[in-house]
């Protein structure tokens, strides 16, 4: 008796300890074993032993549980239960009953979906610009094309094969960040040399739409505990985007200290972004409206580019905007002290 009560434990603790989802079913259709991962997936809090009728009535798995009840094999089948995608596999038991394994695989789909719209859209943002050089290419080819068009021709082709090689170098660098192959070394940098060395090269850009660009730097957040040229990367693309998407009016840098770092803000008054865009637009080739469409220039990936560069430094990144009046994007860096306690935490949770 005490070797069998050992190898029942045993066996509890086992099936216990599961990610995946158990449930037994004796031979009068009552569950007399569920693990709490079961119950998770299955939202039931019902004490053992319970009819069957207390499962979830999800047709797949009523029929894939009768079905073992009967003695055949059903599965794996996909169902979508409680917003969440499980695979489901029902086993008979040699003396009546049967097992119910149920697989969690919402994170998979989640991570196929993303994949597929990945290649979607890098073939999206690719195809038209290799349309437009083949197009002019062919035509370049023709006799009797006048020599403007064909200045015209060739400034297109270039603009476009320029386009492309934007594209893949944020793809590039996005896939590196990603993929942890780059790490931050941060330092302790002055904001006001940073945003300089970047207004530097939009400010033709910026004058020529008439915009008038302003930096205020608060006393107290003079510096930022970051990589400096991820810094500079950073502050590059949240102004360019301001600039691209202002018609007229201003651009604006600032600093403020705020509780354990400093808060750097880019403002546009420009066109604005609806409020329910406003939590997808760190998403790769996501645009929010025909205002910030591919003619602007700007490769659908600048945003979220610069989301994973501040959370690499353990930083957050939000957007606010207002249609018709503008948008205001702020990144937070933590202090050093911060940094420091938050890498230790993160090495001890590793090596426990």
């Amino acid at each position: 008796m005490t070797a069998l009560q050992a190898d029942r434990a045993l066996l509890a603790a086992v099936v216990g300890s599961l990610e995946e989802g158990v449930v037994a079913v004796d031979s009068t259709a009552h569950v007399v074993q569920a693990n709490d991962a079961a119950r998770r997936l299955l939202d039931v809090s019902a004490r053992l032993p319970f009819s069957t009728d207390m499962l979830p009535r999800e047709s797949l798995l009523r029929e894939a549980l009768s079905e073992a009840m009967r003695g055949s094999r059903s599965g794996p089948l996909e169902i979508s239960l409680n917003g969440r995608t499980l695979l489901i596999t029902a086993s008979p038991l040699e003396h009546g009953g049967a097992v119910l394994a149920l697989f969690d695989v919402t994170s998979t789909r989640k991570l196929e979906a993303v994949r597929r719209d990945f290649v979607a859209n890098v073939s999206h943002e690719l195809r038209t610009p290799l349309t437009v050089i083949a197009g002019f290419s062919e035509t370049l080819g023709e006799e009797g094309v006048p020599a403007a068009q064909r200045r015209q021709f060739s400034e297109m082709i270039v603009s476009n094969t320029t386009r492309m090689q934007r594209i893949v170098d944020d793809l590039l660098d996005l896939s590196r960040i990603e993929s942890g192959g780059w790490v931050p070394i941060p330092e302790l940098v002055e904001v006001a040399g940073s945003v300089e060395d970047v207004l530097t090269g939009l400010r033709p850009t910026a004058a020529a739409k008439e915009i008038g660009l302003e930096t205020h730097i608060d006393p107290g957040a003079p510096d930022v505990y970051a990589d400096r040229t991820a810094l500079v990367q950073i502050l590059s693309n949240l102004l360019e985007n301001a600039i691209r998407y202002t018609k007229r009016g201003t651009v604006g840098v600032k600093t403020a200290s705020v509780r354990g770092g400093v808060e750097i803000s880019v403002s546009d008054s420009g066109t604005g972004i609806a409020a329910q865009h406003l939590p997808r637009i760190f998403e790769r080739f996501y645009r929010a409206d025909s205002g910030r469409d591919r003619e602007s220039g700007g490769t659908g990936l600048g945003l979220s580019i610069v989301r994973h560069l501040v959370e690499a430094h353990g930083g957050k990144i939000e957007a606010r905007s207002t249609e018709g009046v503008g948008t205001t994007i702020k990144v937070f860096f933590p202090s050093p002290a911060e940094t420091v306690a938050k890498t230790e935490l993160n090495t001890a949770v590793q090596t426990h």
